[in-house]
């Protein structure tokens, strides 16, 4: 799977954000703070997987890194993705900046 390059003009992310929610059913917060997208049946898991991060770190709202996950509506299958906030205080927890 090939990622989507960072320096991906607005106008083209909200192309990418669009065909998302085209294809987005409902997103949800489980109770274990995991990101949960539902898409339609049918489509493409791992593409959404990949949109969501991508969609996801562009706007940079969210400040903790995290592993999401895309399923079907019928809940039969899932794609995981990992979000990186990419803030600069990201890793002071665990001791990696000083």
């Amino acid at each position: 799977m090939k990622d989507i390059p960072m320096n991906t003009s607005k106008e083209d992310l909200n192309v990418l954000k669009k065909k998302f929610d085209d294809g987005l059913i409902e997103s949800l917060w489980s109770e274990n703070g995991e990101l949960m997208y539902i898409i339609k049946d049918g489509l493409d898991l791992n593409k959404y997987a990949l949109l969501a991060k991508q969609v996801l770190e562009s706007e940079g709202a969210i400040a903790h890194d995290f592993t999401g996950k895309v399923t079907n509506k019928s809940k039969s299958e899932f794609a995981r993705f990992e979000y990186r906030s990419g803030w600069f205080l990201d890793g002071l927890a665990e001791g990696e900046i000083e």
